[in-house]
C-alpha cells in the first residue's frame, strides 16, 4: 500500500510538471479533439454506439487494433487511414512530452539525493 501511495505521489508530481507546459495543454486538447472527431464520425457513418466508437478510436490511435471492430464502409476505411496518420503523430507528441516531464522530475530528485549523499560523507 505504501508503494502504491509513493507511486501515485510521483505520478501527481509528473502531471503537475506536464500541465505547466503550454505545449502539453495544446496537445491534450488536440487528443481530446481527435477522439471526439473519431467518436462522432464512427457513430454517424459506421453506425457504432458512442461507446463502441470511442473504444474504436482509442484502440485505433493506440495502434493496438484488436480487430473486434472495424470500419465497414469505404468512407469509413478512407477516414481511418487519415485518422491513424494524424492521430498517431499527436499521441507520439503526447508521449514525448510525458517523457520530457519524467526526465525533469528525475532531474529535480537527483540533487536531493546527491546532497543527502554528500552529507553522509561530510559527517564521517
Amino acid at each position: 500500500m505504501v508503494a502504491f501511495f509513493l507511486l501515485f505521489r510521483s505520478l501527481w508530481r509528473i502531471l503537475r510538471i506536464l500541465f505547466r507546459q503550454e505545449e502539453q495543454k495544446a496537445i491534450m486538447l488536440a487528443v481530446l479533439f481527435i477522439l471526439l472527431i473519431g467518436t462522432f464520425f464512427y457513430h454517424n457513418v459506421e453506425g457504432m454506439t458512442y461507446l463502441d466508437a470511442l473504444y474504436f478510436s482509442v484502440i485505433t490511435l493506440a495502434t493496438v487494433g484488436f480487430g473486434d471492430l472495424s470500419p465497414q464502409t469505404a468512407v469509413g476505411k478512407i477516414f481511418t487511414i487519415g485518422y491513424v496518420l494524424i492521430g498517431v503523430g499527436i499521441l507520439t507528441a503526447l508521449i514525448a512530452n510525458f517523457n520530457r516531464a519524467l526526465l525533469e522530475f528525475h532531474q529535480q530528485k537527483k540533487p536531493l539525493k546527491e546532497t543527502e549523499g554528500s552529507r553522509g560523507q561530510l559527517d564521517e
